[in-house]
């Protein structure tokens, strides 16, 4: 159902604000072939009542004012992963855009006041990581999530997703107004609520069940021991994911929560290489010549599809005649003669001698490293050979 009119749109705004129990049921109905609107009918009155001072067509317009995209549940851009969770959210506001390699993501959480340890860390395991096309998924708080987001932005093609536990249009902290701005052009900032909803302290704990469901595993650096890094811990463990926790100093207050999740059965991870590693059946091989995957709603236009899927693949050649671009094949074997030429390569030198769009790397060098082909060293640089 990816051609949604400006009612059903209303009414999956309603509906994203009604109680999990009534989400479940709608999610059920949508299984069964009912438009949105016909959802909302269908649901018991009282639960819809409760929201009737909210406007889902003043949402909408707010929507269009601030820039702000959505995706439903119902559109095929709405994240694979994040589907599959026991309470998905119905909606998506969005700053910026979902793309394809979004589904080889990890969420890398932590303390608000981590150590220099704790930071470097982060830094550490969220750019080597990035580097390697995951895409890091965090919280945008201060501390660990602000490390883990600047670290992946700090990669010439890295990609980040900012889960927020406010409105999509309000910065929380106020602080991050210039990293909120760089993941909006890079990355993709998202909420489940609605336009102007403050910062409340019942929405976090909340949102932790996105930042987990968007990816295949949760990687804890650093964390007190009732600290709300464990929450998301425990969700991703509730949704079937891999957990990794960063030991640290014993008598380091903000080691005795990645401690207790060791003892209890998270993964111990001392570098990115064994996170990427054990992770390896689960990363996705895009074609290189797949764009990024945008939501069917406009950015200025919510309920407007602006993506025909003809489209996709792009063609090959240009329409005027000028050079054809190269196939998926040609892109992976002209990364293997760089490196076969030149020994070893940083990602930026890769770029640079090939000629390649930033975008498309992380697929390239992910597909060239899970077929055995080349491998990264420990120094950063890529080399042709298997690990």
């Amino acid at each position: 159902m990816n051609s949604l009119s400006e009612k059903d749109w209303m009414a999956l705004l309603l509906l994203n604000r009604l109680g999990v129990e009534d989400r479940r049921r709608a999610r059920n109905l949508f299984s069964e072939g009912h438009r949105p609107e016909r959802v909302v009918e269908l649901l018991d009155p009282r639960s819809v009542a409760t929201h009737i001072t909210f406007d889902p067509q003043k949402e909408l317009s707010l929507c269009w004012q601030k820039g702000v995209s959505l995706c439903s549940i119902l559109e095929d851009a709405y994240p694979v992963s994040l589907r599959e969770i026991a309470d998905p959210p119905l909606v998506l506001y969005m700053k910026g855009r979902f793309e394809l390699n979004d589904e080889n993501a990890l969420a890398v959480v932590g303390t608000r006041h981590p150590s220099f340890y704790g930071r470097t860390q982060a830094k550490r395991f969220a750019g080597e990581l990035a580097s390697k096309g995951v895409t890091i998924v965090s919280g945008l708080a201060r501390g660990i999530d602000q490390a883990a987001h600047e670290a992946a932005l700090d990669v010439p093609y890295g990609r980040t997703i900012a889960v927020l536990g406010c409105g999509i249009d309000i910065v929380y902290p106020k602080e991050h107004v210039k990293l909120f701005e760089r993941i909006s052009q890079k990355g993709v900032l998202i909420s489940e609520y609605a336009i102007g909803t403050p910062p409340l302290a019942e929405n976090f704990p909340r949102r932790n069940r996105i930042i987990s469901g968007l990816g295949h595993g949760v990687l804890v650096v650093e964390a007190h021991s009732r600290s709300g890094s464990l929450i998301t811990a425990h969700e991703a463990l509730d949704q079937g994911r891999e957990v990794f926790s960063i030991p640290g100093p014993v008598d380091q207050l903000t080691s005795r929560g990645t401690h207790q999740l060791i003892k209890e059965g998270a993964v111990l991870a001392e570098s990115p290489e064994e996170v990427f590693e054990a992770l390896s059946g689960k990363w996705k091989v895009f074609s290189t010549e797949m764009s990024a995957l945008v939501s069917n709603a406009s950015a200025v236009c919510p309920f407007k599809e602006v993506v025909d899927e003809k489209e996709f693949p792009p063609k090959t050649q240009n329409p005027e005649g000028e050079t054809p671009l190269l196939t998926a094949g040609e892109n992976l074997n002209c990364v293997v003669e760089a490196l076969n030429e030149e020994g070893s390569l940083m990602t930026d030198e890769i770029l640079d001698i090939t000629g390649l769009d930033p975008g498309e790397l992380p697929g390239i060098l992910l597909k060239l490293e899970l077929d055995g082909k080349i491998r990264r060293r420990r120094d950063g640089k890529y080399e042709t050979g298997s690990s």
